[in-house]
């Protein structure tokens, strides 16, 4: 499949859709950018762009509030040699405090691992099924994040260096997918991968479906900005709960990179 490398703030009609369905009175659509492709390279360019528009620089582990920049995470333990597969956990708060993020699950945990490898034995030991180990690949070496026991992963935004304790709000989040396979839409009347955003009261502001790149190890990114800063929470609901081999009636989907703006003080 040609790469795609998409930067637009123009939606599918399906993504508008889901955006103003739940919305009361005037709608500025956010920019969105997106793009999906074989490899790394497909979506570079678009994922760059992105980092430029939430700003510079990332802010890493710097505490807040800061007026400007975005926050990445990579899953990789601060070193690409770093292969350990961790434990499935909920709430997943490594990056609370020092990036302004936790994350959750209704199912057994959210844990980071390598597609194989590594002391643990990667994805294709965590999910005990050795396809894993070549059906995906990641963007930033050398680890993957998935939820464990459910297709859902929810995340929501603090002031870093607080511990938590001072809930905050971002103006954008971008997510890098590998492997997904079906269309956007999915199967008739069935998402494929989709992202839902949500303001501070928990009213869904804006959602769309993740670009496919139907074959193995391929690369996607959904990333999308508005001009001030009303994402308070996000869910990222893939196709099937991991574990299943990822076929027509499957689309096995993990994440890498998640990027997003400074974490605000919620207003």
């Amino acid at each position: 499949m040609a790469a795609l490398g998409l930067l637009s703030t123009l939606f599918p009609i399906s993504q508008t859709a889901l955006a103003q369905n739940d919305l009361a009175g005037d709608f500025v659509a956010p920019a969105v950018f997106q793009a999906a492709g074989p490899t790394a390279a497909s979506i570079q360019s678009t994922v760059d762009a992105y980092r430029a528009a939430l700003g510079d620089p990332n802010n890493a582990n710097n505490p807040g509030p800061l007026s400007s920049g975005r926050r990445e995470i990579n899953w990789d333990g601060g070193n690409p040699a770093i292969m350990d597969t961790t434990p499935p956990v909920t709430p997943f708060d490594v990056f609370l405090n020092i990036r302004g993020a936790r994350f959750t699950t209704p199912g057994e945990g959210l844990s980071q691992a390598p597609p194989s490898g590594g002391p643990q034995g990667g994805l294709a030991v965590l999910f005990n099924n050795p396809t894993y180990a070549t059906i995906f690949t990641t963007f930033s070496p050398s680890r993957l994040f998935t939820p464990v026991g459910s297709r859902v992963t929810d995340g929501s935004f603090f002031i870093p260096g607080t511990s938590g304790a001072s809930p905050a709000t971002v103006s954008g989040f971008g997510v890098v997918f590998t492997d997904v396979d079906l269309p956007d839409g999915g199967k008739p009347h069935k998402a494929s991968t989709l992202i839902e955003y949500f303001d501070r009261n928990g009213k869904r502001i804006f959602a769309s479906f993740v670009p496919s790149s139907p074959g193995d190890a391929s690369l996607s990114f959904i990333g999308i900005k508005f001009n001030d800063a009303p994402i308070a929470s996000v869910r990222i609901t893939t196709d099937a709960v991991p574990g299943k081999n990822d076929n027509r009636k499957h689309d096995i989907v993990m994440m890498d990179d998640f990027i997003y703006g400074e974490p605000q003080p919620l207003q």
